[in-house]
């Protein structure tokens, strides 16, 4: 078992537009039980001054070093795919590059509108550390109201999640649409166990504030391989158990223009084959 005392945490935080969220998010951070190793936050294309407020930190208290990159883009719109990814990424090829990576035992997500509670980090550690084939964990988001941001409670969230790095070193981080749930998927493949603590909380903003994605969540998970019989399965749960008519026709509309149109899936065949038997093998679990 790891002593908490050694524990080397680094963690990668996507940016954009957050002059609203960074005190806060800074806050939570400063508070964790355990200290953080690294903390690298990736500004990218910011346009509401967070890029020059971000330039006023030199360090954080409970943070061994704090790393703020930039990155630009042709493209300024804000993007969940493969942007996304592509920020994501550069964060962690920083620590990959760096002098101290091989002493991580673990490294993590944390995006800037996600403000986890002050043990968040221990507890999962002490999870991932009781369950040794647990690869990715994280816990659940909640809005401030305290409603759950999406009813799947065993899903790990990809805004908060953590890798042990020996699992990390398996999966990486892909530029590709939909990563959190490749990287599950990739996990999976090399004999991890994702799951998520429940009792280990994080509060964020509404989900879909920025965006209403519903129709390139459709298309991502056309891309990574699910099944036409799973894309209607969850337009029925959106339509008639969530009553979210408008999200129902996006989501189903997102795929199947993906599908007549025959666009390309993810070529990684180990992610297609998890994701086209991903239902079967979650009733099979259940049941």
């Amino acid at each position: 078992m790891i002593s908490h005392k050694m524990i080397n945490i680094a963690l990668v935080t996507p940016l954009k537009d957050e002059i609203d969220n960074i005190d806060k998010f800074f806050k939570s951070v400063s508070e964790q039980s355990l200290r953080i190793k690294c903390l690298v936050i990736v500004e990218n294309d910011s346009s509401d001054g967070s890029k020059e407020y971000l330039n006023r930190f030199k360090g954080l208290d409970n943070v061994e070093e704090l790393v703020i990159l930039n990155l630009t883009f042709d493209d300024k719109s804000y993007d969940l795919g493969f942007k996304y990814s592509k920020v994501v990424h550069h964060g962690f090829e920083y620590l990959k590059n760096a002098s101290f990576y091989k002493e991580l035992d673990f490294v993590g997500i944390l995006d800037c509108d996600c403000f986890p509670e002050k043990d968040y980090y221990e507890k999962l550690v002490h999870f991932m550390d009781q369950h040794p084939k647990v690869g990715i964990s994280s816990g659940l988001i909640f809005t401030e109201e305290g409603n759950p941001h999406i009813a799947n409670t065993n899903w790990v969230r990809g805004g908060c999640r953590l890798w042990k790095i020996s699992c990390f070193e398996d999966t990486g981080f892909p530029i590709e649409p939909s990563p959190d749930a490749i990287t599950v998927a990739l996990a999976h493949y090399y004999g991890w166990e994702s799951k998520t603590l429940k009792d280990a909380k994080v509060t964020s903003r509404e989900v879909n504030v920025r965006m209403s994605n519903y129709k390139n969540q459709g298309r991502r998970i056309y891309y990574r391989g699910n099944s036409l019989f799973y894309a209607f399965s969850k337009f029925a749960f959106y339509f008639f158990v969530k009553r979210e008519i408008k999200i129902a026709f996006d989501f189903i509309n997102g795929y199947l223009g993906d599908y007549f149109s025959a666009k390309p899936r993810i070529k990684d065949m180990r992610v297609r084959k998890y994701y086209q038997f991903y239902l079967i093998s979650k009733l099979k679990a259940k049941f």
